[in-house]
């Protein structure tokens, strides 16, 4: 098809995904449904419904409650997503997570000498001192629990420091946009509820990709290798 799905804007295909599961090719779905499935701002909802409205992916009705219906244009990429798909191995989960600014623990507790040296060992170098922080919709968090459940994480040690005791780290690997390898940490004794994300990563994460809160990435859930 001329419709390729390697091609398309990400959040929009995300879009029309989650609006055909919601049963929008046969008929017309609200936009608060949508926006309760897919656990993002309504702002950037807006701009998501905005983009492919003006794709011609979906019709958007312009009274005050707004009904959405997936246009042919958008049947027609669907089918070339589900032709793409075919012969994929599964086994990996990929998730949205939005980025946002933490309370600065990250930072504190990664230039902790007893942290960065056991990650050092344990992943082949001292992990940039901070995390990038994800939250992710209530799906998603289903989806990392069920992920936790199946994959054997490596764990740093608790030690003490300076007089503080500073407790075990669970370790897993993920993928950030399908391509910069990295690892999510879940601390013992969280600071987050299980709606975030906290990435590793050598370099700066947000100076590499260039992010700002509310911008969205994918990640991949990944096993060990």
């Amino acid at each position: 098809m001329e419709l390729m799905a390697d091609r398309m804007d990400p959040f929009v295909t995300y879009l029309i995904v989650t609006l055909a599961l919601l049963g929008a090719t046969k008929r017309p779905v609200k936009v608060t449904e949508l926006g309760k499935h897919m656990g993002v701002s309504r702002a950037t909802l807006s701009r998501w419904v905005s983009r492919a409205e003006e794709l011609g992916f979906i019709k958007v009705s312009s009274k005050k409650v707004q009904f959405i219906l997936l246009s042919d244009k958008a049947l027609d990429f669907l089918l070339s997503l589900k032709e793409s798909l075919e012969g994929v191995e599964w086994g990996e989960v990929v998730i949205m997570g939005e980025v946002f600014s933490g309370m600065g623990e990250g930072a504190y507790y990664m230039s902790r000498k007893g942290y960065s040296s056991a990650f050092a060992k344990m992943i082949g170098y001292e992990p940039y001192p901070g995390t990038l922080n994800l939250r992710v919709s209530a799906e998603d968090t289903r989806k990392i629990d069920d992920w936790r459940r199946r994959v054997m994480p490596k764990v740093v040690q608790g030690f003490s420091e300076e007089g503080r005791t500073f407790g075990e780290v669970e370790v897993y690997p993920v993928k950030i946009n399908s391509e910069i390898e990295a690892y999510s940490i879940f601390p013992r004794r969280r600071h987050y509820g299980f709606d975030v994300l906290e990435i590793i990563h050598k370099e700066n994460l947000r100076k590499l990709l260039g992010l700002k809160d509310g911008d969205f990435i994918a990640i991949t859930l990944k096993n060990w290798s």
